[in-house]
């Protein structure tokens, strides 16, 4: 079956995708990325992540593709192409910096948006879902650093990471940052639970501002949930009553484990499917 690929709004088959080796995105890393959870044709959340998109593109000094804004159209109809409107999807935008094929030629360079389609993997998230168990990374994050805050191509870290801690049979990592305090996971953020409240790490901690973070903290108050954007460390695990990881494909998962120090999910899943209906 033929898989397509739109490149700045075009859509062609996936085989016939190209990219300059020079382009700083391939040799640098420069650029930045989006992971979108579409079901049913839906993109979850899409203008969130865009916005993101479009921050983190000016932080880097980097214009928006010509195409940006018709980014809703064009995931419409790669969906339909790839014959997944009616399944559950994983939408890939890449957003990163082109120039010219020739060094010296005097065309300005212009930054390409790549979409890509993908049909969601639901067993695995089933089974992320029914609880995962996470270990502490044995290295340190410099909150200070502000790429931290972008969604950046620069990913290598966190697939070295989860690869690290999945060796030692953990699903997932959890960063700590310079002062010992919890950051995130490789691919999620981080909620604790103390009696019926959320405890997040803030993005001061040096995370990103996960969009399913986001929208955790933006449902919460009003369904009648406490939460507090705190620093916290290791040892506040001891204190917990649960704990869950979010991401935009998975939503919403419980952690049975953070190194060796164990949590009922039972005691939690009350709150947690408050929060997972807001989703589903």
């Amino acid at each position: 079956m033929t898989r397509y690929i739109a490149i700045n709004g075009k859509i062609i088959p996936e085989t016939k995708a190209s990219i300059y080796p020079s382009n700083p995105g391939f040799l640098f890393g420069e650029g930045l990325f989006e992971t979108i959870r579409a079901d049913a044709g839906v993109p979850f959340l899409l203008p969130e992540h865009l916005e993101r998109m479009r921050s983190g593109l000016k932080i880097l000094g980097l214009g928006l593709p010509v195409d940006f804004d018709l980014a809703g159209t064009i995931i419409t109809d790669l969906l339909a192409e790839n014959k997944l409107s009616e399944k559950s999807a994983v939408i890939k935008l890449i957003c990163t910096r082109d120039q010219p094929a020739s060094t010296d030629s005097e065309q300005k360079p212009a930054n390409s948006l790549i979409i890509k389609t993908t049909e969601l993997d639901l067993e695995e998230i089933k089974r992320r879902q029914s609880g995962l168990r996470a270990g502490i990374i044995p290295w340190s994050r410099n909150s200070n650093n502000p790429l931290l805050a972008l969604k950046s191509l620069n990913y290598l870290e966190n697939r070295y990471a989860l690869q690290n801690v999945k060796q030692q049979g953990f699903d997932e990592g959890i960063f700590l940052n310079q002062s010992g305090e919890l950051c995130e996971g490789t691919f999620s953020n981080l909620f604790l639970i103390r009696k019926e409240v959320l405890l997040t790490p803030p993005l001061t901690a040096g995370i990103l501002p996960g969009i399913t973070r986001a929208f955790i903290l933006e449902k919460a108050r009003p369904a009648g949930i406490e939460f507090h954007e705190t620093p916290l460390s290791p040892e506040d695990l001891k204190t917990c009553d649960g704990a869950f990881l979010t991401s935009s494909l998975m939503y919403l998962a419980p952690l049975l484990e953070i190194n060796q120090i164990k949590f009922d999910p039972d005691q939690t899943a009350s709150l947690r499917k408050t929060l997972l209906n807001f989703m589903i």
